[in-house]
C-alpha cells in the first residue's frame, strides 16, 4: 500500500480567527497578602492550645517526679518504722540531706527524680561513688522540700512533698506568684499553681491565694487541711 502525503494547506484565514490562549497569571500581591493573613491566624489559633499542652506536659512530669519521691519515701519508711528520712539520724537540716539518704538506701540511682520543668534547681546525675554518694543532690541541685514530722501513719491530706517556696521558713509555705513560669526560687507554675504531693500519695497543682505577688500562699481552706498550725519543712539546698 502506498501513503500520500498530504500538503497542509495554508489557510489565510486562520491568522485572523485562532488567537493562541493567554498566559496564566501568578498570585498578585493582593492574593500573597490574603494567604498571609490566613497563616497569621491560623498561627494565633494554634499557639495557645501548643502553649496550653507545653505546660501541662511539664507539670505532669514535675508531677510523675513528686510521686516517684514519695514511693521512695513510703518504701524506706517501712524499713525504718514508718519514720521518713527526717526523723531520724542523721538529722538532715535540708530536703536535700533527707533525700540523699534515699540513694543511699538504694531507692535511686538516678537524681534527676529530684528536678522539675521551670526550676533553677537542677540535677546534673552525677551522684558520686557508694556508699557515701557525696556528690548525690549537692546545693542547686533539688526542686522539692520535705514536710517534717510526718510518718507513714500521719493524716492522708498532709501536705508531704512539694516544690520549694520562697521562704525557707514561713508556715504554711508562701511563693512568687509574681515568677510565675520563670526558673526562680519559688516560682509558682502559670496560672498561680503549686504541685502539691500528699501523704496518701497523691499530687495535685493547688491554686495559690492571688496571681500577683513575691509572697502568695495557698488558700485558707487547703492551708488549714495540708498545712496545719504548728508545722515546718527543710528546705531545698541552695
Amino acid at each position: 500500500m502506498v501513503y500520500k502525503r498530504r500538503a497542509f494547506r495554508y489557510n489565510p484565514g486562520m491568522s485572523e480567527s485562532y488567537a493562541p490562549p493567554p498566559p496564566k497569571k501568578g498570585m498578585n500581591c493582593g492574593m500573597w497578602i490574603v494567604v498571609w493573613v490566613l497563616v497569621a491566624i491560623g498561627i494565633g489559633l494554634y499557639l495557645p492550645a501548643f502553649n496550653g499542652v507545653s505546660k501541662r506536659s511539664r507539670m505532669l512530669s514535675a508531677s510523675n517526679n513528686a510521686r516517684q519521691i514519695m514511693f521512695a519515701l513510703k518504701s524506706y519508711a517501712g524499713d525504718h518504722n514508718g519514720r521518713y528520712p527526717d526523723a531520724g539520724p542523721p538529722h538532715p537540716e535540708t530536703s536535700n540531706d533527707a533525700f540523699r539518704l534515699l540513694i543511699k538506701a538504694g531507692l535511686f540511682e538516678d537524681e534527676r527524680v529530684f528536678s522539675a520543668e521551670a526550676s533553677p534547681f537542677l540535677s546534673d546525675n552525677d551522684i558520686g561513688e557508694p556508699p557515701a554518694f557525696n556528690k548525690a543532690l549537692e546545693s542547686g541541685e533539688n526542686h522539692w522540700c520535705i514536710a517534717k514530722g510526718l510518718t507513714d501513719e500521719s493524716g492522708g491530706n498532709r501536705a508531704f512533698v512539694f516544690e520549694n517556696p520562697v521562704d525557707d521558713k514561713a508556715w504554711p509555705p508562701v511563693w512568687d506568684a509574681d515568677a510565675m513560669g520563670r526558673p526562680t526560687p519559688g516560682r509558682a507554675w502559670k496560672g498561680g499553681k503549686i504541685l502539691i504531693g500528699r501523704n496518701d500519695g497523691s499530687v495535685n497543682p493547688e491554686k495559690l491565694i492571688s496571681t500577683q505577688g513575691p509572697r502568695v500562699p495557698l488558700t485558707d481552706e487547703v492551708n488549714a487541711v495540708i498545712f496545719p498550725p504548728g508545722g515546718s519543712f527543710l528546705p531545698v539546698a541552695k
